[in-house]
């Protein structure tokens, strides 16, 4: 093994000899070398001198795109913010319906004004509306519910309220359907139609005990 080693050593010893008197003697090949190990050298040079600048470019390269998308998401919420604000702008009415029909705190007073309006329109007699504890201005006290009804959705609070009507059978009729139809909603938990014969007639009572709901503080 050690004279196959020698005897290649030998071979590529006369290998670079060769080439190194073709060197010495053709002014040609000297020249070519010479241009290989310097375009060698500055290529290797370049390299080393390049790459942190391409580094640096493609990092720049990929901020920009990072930056570019986040500025087209921020563009795109700004639009949709736009266009909700268009929406709410459209929609003030019905966000003055939806605040009526369920504001923070009771109103007796508009719920009163509400009933009035459908006595007027369907031509009944009102004989007594009233209106349970509730509290107008405070904190409102823990106050037990009563059992017999069912607690309103979502826990929301109720003012309790009571209404006497009289007339017509289709009056009436009509003013229950009006009723369930108001603005402020009510959950009606007692209907009651009563007839009795007086000196006037016939007269038709309806009872109704329910609930307003509103949210509270």
């Amino acid at each position: 093994m050690a004279q196959g080693w020698r005897k290649e050593y030998s071979r590529y010893k006369e290998y670079f000899l060769n080439v190194v008197n073709l060197y010495k003697q053709r002014a040609d090949l000297r020249v070519f070398l010479e241009i290989i190990l310097s375009l060698t050298t500055i290529t290797i040079f370049a390299i080393f001198a390049l790459k942190p600048t391409a580094v640096t470019i493609i990092g720049l390269v990929n901020e920009i795109k990072d930056k570019e998308n986040s500025l087209s998401g921020l563009n795109q919420k700004i639009n949709d913010l736009k266009t909700a604000r268009n929406i709410y702008n459209q929609s003030q009415t019905q966000i003055q319906n939806i605040d009526a029909a369920l504001s923070t705190a009771p109103q007796p007073n508009i719920f009163a004004r509400q009933i009035e309006g459908l006595v007027s329109k369907d031509a009944v007699n009102i004989s007594g509306l009233s209106v349970g504890e509730i509290t107008l201005y405070g904190k409102d006290p823990q106050v037990k519910k009563s059992k017999e009804t069912k607690p309103l959705p979502e826990d929301a609070k109720e003012m309790p309220v009571s209404i006497n009507v009289s007339g017509s059978y289709l009056a009436l009729t009509n003013f229950i359907k009006d009723f369930e139809s108001l603005r402020i909603p009510t959950k009606i938990d007692v209907l009651t139609i009563n007839s009795s014969l007086t000196s006037l007639g016939q007269i038709i009572i309806l009872i109704i005990s329910g609930r307003v709901p509103y949210i509270g503080d």
